[in-house]
């Protein structure tokens, strides 16, 4: 299963720089090592090379998942800006989550690995207990 992370913003070349971060901070991550590419956006004739505009990252069975949810709030937390994740299932359907430097709490986490790993929400043990 593969989920494509998308980190949007208007200006290309920042959208590279957070996502060559974002890179680096998940490959850190021994469930996800070795599983994460950045794909290049179209190369117009006249460039020499494209820039990334999105990672995939090849998640199996187990908490690959959760791992990926929780680091990409982590990688979020130790930005000095507010940014929007957009994760894309292979199937084309997506969730797009606003998050801040501020602690993100546990109901994003939940909803961006329920989201990755096609999990019921009702699945989720109830956060109020």
């Amino acid at each position: 299963m593969e989920s494509r992370v998308i980190v949007e913003g208007t200006d290309p070349a920042v959208v590279a720089s957070h996502l060559h971060s974002l890179s680096t901070w998940l490959g850190h991550e021994d469930e996800l090592r070795g599983r994460i590419r950045l794909v290049e956006g179209r190369i117009d004739a006249e460039e020499l090379g494209g820039l990334p505009e999105a990672l995939v990252v090849a998640l199996s069975a187990g908490g690959a998942a959760t791992v990926l949810a929780q680091a990409l709030v982590e990688w979020v937390r130790q930005r000095t800006i507010d940014v929007t994740v957009k994760v894309v299932r292979a199937n084309g359907e997506s969730l797009e989550v606003q998050l801040s430097r501020v602690k993100a709490a546990d109901e994003t986490v939940a909803e961006l690995r329920c989201f990755i790993t096609q999990e019921q929400p009702s699945a989720l043990p109830d956060a109020s207990s």
